[in-house]
């Protein structure tokens, strides 16, 4: 059964919560990160994978949500064709805009000039995926993948035993990031924000059901405008719009309350142009990918997805590949 309207605006609210107070909506902390120069937008995002690796796990096993891995994004070029040519353009996406198309919505929230761009872009890179989208897959081959969906049915590993490992990885791998100079103005070290992400991934679990994932939300309002200029009989779903709508609720409710923090890296300039477009290409490449820096990084890896790695690999060798240059 679909979660309710208001399930998924509450999940979305949390979730935004713990963006706000991660501090990884900064454009100036993402861009550091693309750029090398400071870790916190990773250490955050590993943080979250691994407290969401629990949740999911721990989900499943009290069969409180299915969480199913996700699929290979095909574009009918070659395997993962979708998921690596969509990550890379997400990347780029993110370099040219300091967002990804969740802390976009945080950026609007706090008044982040930039994200009010980014944002048109966004929407107007998930109107085209839905108006074309359709048709760019037809040609995709249709069938069931031959390899294994999973990092433990590729190895033949237990369920149990890959999350500990992952989590053994992760805490090593942080441990290593930490002796990195860290981000200025920021509420909590990188790790205290990731959990509170996770956070937002338990909350979406139980009230909804689902993994988070922000991306779709694009396309569906993509749906909505392809209805009302195009005559669209596609039925509409809004769900991943009200999971949107919660994350700026809560990210302002958040900011409006803490009127003395000071945005970390909102000082970051980015132009207007630079930012429509970015924000284009990034839910483009979400788009094209199957999910986005929450829907591939903070979920699908939790679940071990192979189509999910492949993405995220693909989105950070995009978005430090364009920051070398820029």
């Amino acid at each position: 059964m679909a979660p309710s309207l208001l399930a998924s605006t509450t999940a979305g609210a949390i979730f935004g919560s713990g963006l706000f107070l991660s501090g990884v909506y900064s454009p100036s902390i993402i861009l550091a990160q693309m750029h090398f120069s400071n870790y916190h937008m990773l250490q955050t995002f590993l943080a979250a994978s691994g407290c969401s690796a629990i949740a999911v796990h721990l989900a499943r096993r009290n069969n409180l949500a299915a969480c199913p891995p996700r699929p290979q994004s095909l574009l009918g070029l070659f395997p993962y064709d979708g998921n690596i040519i969509g990550g890379l353009l997400l990347g780029a996406g993110m370099t040219l805009t300091g967002a990804c198309p969740g802390t976009v919505l945080v950026q609007i929230a706090t008044g982040i000039r930039s994200g009010y761009f980014a944002f048109v872009g966004g929407i107007l890179g998930g109107t085209l995926y839905a108006v074309a989208g359709p048709t760019v897959r037809r040609g995709a081959v249709r069938k069931q993948e031959q390899e294994p969906k999973t990092v433990h049915l590729w190895f033949g590993l237990g369920e149990e035993k890959l999350v500990l490992a992952y989590e053994v990885f992760l805490v090593l791998v942080l441990a290593l990031a930490s002796l990195t100079q860290r981000a200025q103005h920021v509420l909590f070290p990188p790790i205290v924000g990731g959990l509170l992400i996770g956070v937002g991934q338990v909350s979406s679990l139980v009230l909804t059901g689902n993994t988070v994932g922000v991306s779709t939300g694009y396309e569906q309002v993509g749906d909505i405008l392809k209805r009302v200029f195009g005559g669209s009989e596609k039925k509409l779903a809004y769900n991943s719009i009200a999971f949107a709508v919660g994350i700026v609720a809560g990210s302002l409710v958040l900011s409006r309350s803490m009127l003395d923090f000071r945005i970390p890296g909102g000082e970051a300039q980015i132009t207007e142009s630079t930012a429509v477009l970015g924000g284009f290409v990034m839910v483009l490449g979400a788009r094209i990918a199957g999910g986005c820096t929450s829907g591939h990084g903070i979920s699908g890896m939790a679940t071990f997805s192979v189509a999910s790695i492949i993405s995220v690999v693909a989105m950070f060798a995009g978005g430090m590949g364009l920051g070398v240059f820029i």
